[in-house]
């Protein structure tokens, strides 16, 4: 019997990903202080209520990098570390990206009945700031090349902020162009809907993982088929795979060998585990291999 760990490079973007959550997360900071000061000492409500949306962005990247900074710590009883927490940051970044959309909503259907009076000048140009700093957080955090459902959530967090900034933009220039107040909340339900579409599918995701489904981008049966083609597998007793994160894939098998000594079983089990990673890019494999015990030959009298 062999079992054995192949160990990936899912924790090597770990530190990339938290220092561009680190420095998104401190442009964020800043950029809310800003937009509630200018809000106050213009009187405008946008900004005001623009620097409020900030904070829900501010308060997600701080969750999406403490998970990020504690997927790799391993207290005791857990085996497998902390690297689910991300995913469960993911989730709830995501599901608070649809309550914004929510009110986000509900607040555009307002102000098309009643359009509030919105300076233009100022909200143009901390828009035109937000957008910057936006840009910049979406560039760190893209830069960082993690396919992880936290960073992804906190991609998204900083995408709809940004797409809200270009809202502010457009609209504060067609109010100090046109005077039409109604610009704001129209672009800012197109907005809705499209946070809205693109942060359900990570929902979907994040229970996938959570619910340990086999990846959607590998057929399970295609799986056992390459382990059977193996010369020295004669049956597969047991086979799971799945996700510690959008990162990292594990698989256990059992599995019957020809093969007549433990060594040669040890082996065969290698060659097991170099097929699983190259062709089906999983880093975690534990294969234990069963020595196939032949017939005992008949009694001769």
């Amino acid at each position: 019997m062999s079992r054995d760990h192949g160990h990936g490079h899912g924790l090597r973007s770990s530190d990339a990903a938290s220092r561009a959550l680190a420095v998104s997360l401190l442009l964020h900071t800043l950029m809310m202080v800003l937009e509630a000061v200018a809000g106050w000492l213009s009187g405008s409500l946008a900004l005001v209520s623009d620097a409020g949306h900030m904070m829900s962005d501010v308060g997600s990247l701080a969750l999406a990098y403490a998970a990020q900074r504690m997927r790799a710590h391993q207290p005791r009883g857990y085996t497998f570390g902390l690297r689910r927490l991300p995913v469960l940051g993911g989730l709830a970044n995501a599901l608070s990206l649809l309550v914004v959309v929510v009110l986000i909503v509900l607040e555009s259907i307002e102000r098309l009945d009643d359009p509030p009076q919105v300076m233009g000048l100022p909200a143009l140009v901390v828009g035109v700031l937000g957008l910057l700093v936006n840009i910049g957080g979406i560039w760190l955090i893209h830069r960082a090349d993690s396919r992880s459902v936290n960073m992804r959530s906190a991609l998204l967090h900083v995408v709809a902020d940004g797409l809200g900034s270009v809202a502010a933009v457009v609209s504060a220039a067609l109010v100090l162009g046109l005077g039409w107040m109604r610009a704001d909340p129209i672009a800012s339900l197109i907005i809705a809907v499209l946070i809205a579409g693109a942060t359900i599918p990570l929902v979907v995701e994040a229970g996938r993982i959570l619910l340990q489904r086999v990846p959607v981008d590998v057929d399970i049966d295609a799986v056992r088929q390459a382990l059977l083609a193996d010369p020295s597998v004669a049956e597969i007793l047991d086979l799971h795979l799945w996700e510690l994160d959008s990162e990292e894939r594990v698989l256990s098998a059992i599995v019957r060998c020809t093969e007549p000594t433990l060594a040669a079983a040890t082996e065969c089990a290698d060659r097991l585990r170099r097929t699983l990673h190259d062709r089906f890019g999983v880093e975690h494999a534990t294969v234990e291999t069963r020595l196939h015990e032949a017939p005992e030959p008949p009694y001769e009298f």
